[in-house]
């Protein structure tokens, strides 16, 4: 006979897990470990030693226990990165238990490539479904000046060694005045990957070095390759149709809405998107993509919620709020085997998470709507906590940034990554 914490879980799974707004939350992005191997300007970790040792790191055991009680609410696609998540000495083998876990669609992962080189083939074996690169110059000189490390030949040797295993990849560039759009892009087509722009949030450097993402990469792309047109699929046969389709026709309004920046037309409804718009050009023959948290924003499609390295949630990257996720009451001294008890109390905590994250993010004094209250169990005495309470309230950036800690500019300034 089925216990009843085991019919709850099954019941959980049958449902998608819908927020206060009704958007739909099946991403689940874990910073696996908080320290990295490079020292960008605009992230500026703590830690700037070549052996750096992480101030928190997930255990393999944690992971698990948060990603079993995830997909309980129909969490399917996660995605590991840090820091550095390279760094994490079991990466391989928290990706590999994870693949195996019922309910999880795709395991993905966010780096800095360095160290991509040497791990790929074990990656690849683990089950790794696609990897995102953080690359911000193909200028080797420029390159040592944004990260304060002379490292672009090992990064451009782990972009190839995961190309030639087969292992899908897309390189993410934060933008800035200085950014060579046309040369990365460049770069990106050559390799055969698709590339996204990210706007740079207006947290610390974001605030003397931000531009606006249309204007600086669809326009200077334009100048080259003439105007786009959206697309919304990752197949290059139907890339290509519609490159033919484009030419052959002169669709006018098709170039008219591409250069409107609009979520509908540009492709968020692939759930492979995420936050990004997507753009092709005649010629090109990969996707590049914006994703534009200011001069964009996303939040009505948003579909993801963060953990930390710490273990701590965060229903949101542009605000402060973040939420205990890994009670006292959970212990992980045990083996990898499935906990429904645990799992059941990391779930209520996420839960409520998901039932916090507010209407969008925020970065200026405006009002931000948010749901009334959440209720969630922290202990097996089922105690309940209020997590937290929201109203319309007013968040200002510098109480947040100073609220959410160093972190708050790291994780901004790689909103989509």
């Amino acid at each position: 006979m089925m216990s009843a914490r085991f019919l709850t879980a099954v019941l959980e799974r049958a449902f998608n897990m819908r927020d206060g707004f009704g958007r739909e939350i099946d991403y689940m992005r874990i910073s696996v470990i908080d320290s990295c191997n490079l020292n960008c300007y605009y992230c500026n970790p703590c830690d700037n030693n070549e052996h750096c040792h992480a101030l928190n790191i997930l255990s393999v055991k944690k992971v698990l226990c948060i990603v079993r009680a995830a997909t309980r609410l129909g969490i399917t696609h996660f995605r590991l990165t840090g820091g550095e998540p390279l760094l994490h000495p079991q990466l391989d083998e928290m990706v590999s238990q994870i693949k195996k876990l019922p309910g999880v669609s795709s395991v993905s992962l966010t780096t800095n490539a360095v160290l991509l080189a040497q791990r790929t083939k074990r990656l690849k074996e683990a089950g790794i479904d696609s990897i995102n690169v953080s690359l911000d110059t193909v200028d080797a000189s420029e390159y040592e000046c944004i990260t304060q490390k002379p490292l672009l030949k090992e990064v451009e040797d782990g972009i190839d060694a995961a190309i030639e295993c087969g292992i899908r990849v897309k390189i993410n560039v934060v933008l800035t005045p200085q950014t060579d759009v046309v040369a990365l892009t460049r770069y990106a087509a050559k390799k055969g990957t698709d590339i996204r722009f990210i706007e740079m949030m207006p947290v610390g450097e974001g605030h003397t070095n931000g531009v606006e993402p249309y204007e600086k990469v669809i326009g200077a792309l334009s100048e080259v390759y003439g105007e786009p047109c959206c697309v919304n699929t990752e197949n290059r046969k139907e890339i290509n149709s519609e490159f033919n389709k484009y030419n052959e026709a002169q669709q006018t309004q098709i170039e008219q809405q591409a250069k409107e920046s609009t979520q509908t037309y540009m492709g968020r409804k692939n759930p492979d998107n995420g936050p990004a718009e997507y753009y092709i050009f005649p010629g090109l023959g990969i996707r590049v993509g914006l994703i534009q948290a200011i001069h964009g924003k996303f939040c009505d499609s948003c579909n993801r919620i963060r953990v930390t390295a710490d273990g701590r949630l965060m229903p949101c990257l542009g605000s402060s709020v973040t939420m205990e996720l890994l009670p006292d009451s959970c212990d992980f001294s045990d083996d990898l085997t499935d906990d429904l008890e645990k799992d059941s109390v990391i779930a209520q905590a996420l839960k409520a998470a998901i039932k916090a994250k507010p209407k969008c993010h925020n970065f200026s004094d405006e009002e931000v709507l948010q749901p009334e209250s959440v209720m969630y169990n922290t202990n097996k005495n089922n105690e309940s906590k209020n997590a937290v309470t929201y109203k319309k309230t007013t968040e200002i950036k510098t109480t947040e940034i100073k609220a959410a800690g160093a972190d708050a500019a790291r994780n901004m300034s790689r909103i989509g990554g």
